[in-house]
């Protein structure tokens, strides 16, 4: 007899623990899943409308016109060489003048505050010392108030590249005209932009 109440004593035992495993007790809370944040859309932002041939415009004290533009296929050096593009390409000069109308000093743009912008590409003007032209990285670098200087840049563009296609821009700020140089018309970036169109 003791030997079956120790039997059944073990088994409620056992039934307990059994019950007391298989409930902790706790309540469950369902979990809502939220979506991610979706990434904030990029303004497309517009260039600035173009200015013509002639132009001036000023960024804080300093006064810059693109002047006369030029395509060519070749170019005289300095030293009396002849110089012939790269296959598909031909010469895109620009004539940069500069004034300061402030009352103190300035420094003059870097040579890559200047771009030519060609269907989605931005070209950055590249070393030319053509024969009787003032190369704008001969420059001095600082500009006295109401003193002028100007000086000519040279861009390489695609053959196909016609005056109607190119617009010459000036980033005072920055070196770029879009975040990225793949594209510069998608978006282009918050820094100051001047434009000209290089077609009258």
């Amino acid at each position: 007899m003791k030997n079956l109440q120790n039997v059944l004593l073990r088994n409620l035992i056992g039934l307990f623990i059994l019950a007391a495993c298989s409930s902790t007790g706790e309540s469950v809370t369902p979990v809502t899943a939220t979506a991610p944040p979706q990434p904030a859309a990029t303004e497309i932002k517009i260039l600035p409308t173009p200015a013509s041939p002639g132009d001036s415009m000023t960024w804080q004290s300093l006064q810059v016109t693109m002047g006369q533009v030029e395509i060519t296929k070749d170019f005289i050096t300095e030293y009396g060489t002849t110089r012939i593009p790269s296959t598909d390409m031909k010469f895109f000069w620009v004539h940069v003048q500069l004034k300061n109308v402030g009352e103190v000093e300035v420094e003059l743009p870097h040579f890559e505050n200047f771009s030519v912008l060609y269907a989605a590409t931005e070209l950055k003007p590249t070393y030319g010392h053509r024969q009787g032209y003032q190369e704008y990285s001969t420059l001095e670098p600082i500009l006295f108030p109401d003193h002028e200087a100007d000086a000519w840049l040279r861009f390489d563009i695609p053959a196909a590249a016609e005056l109607t296609d190119l617009r010459f821009v000036f980033l005072p700020t920055s070196s770029q005209v879009g975040t990225s140089f793949s594209s510069p018309n998608y978006p282009y970036s918050d820094k100051p932009t001047y434009v000209w169109k290089c077609a009258p």
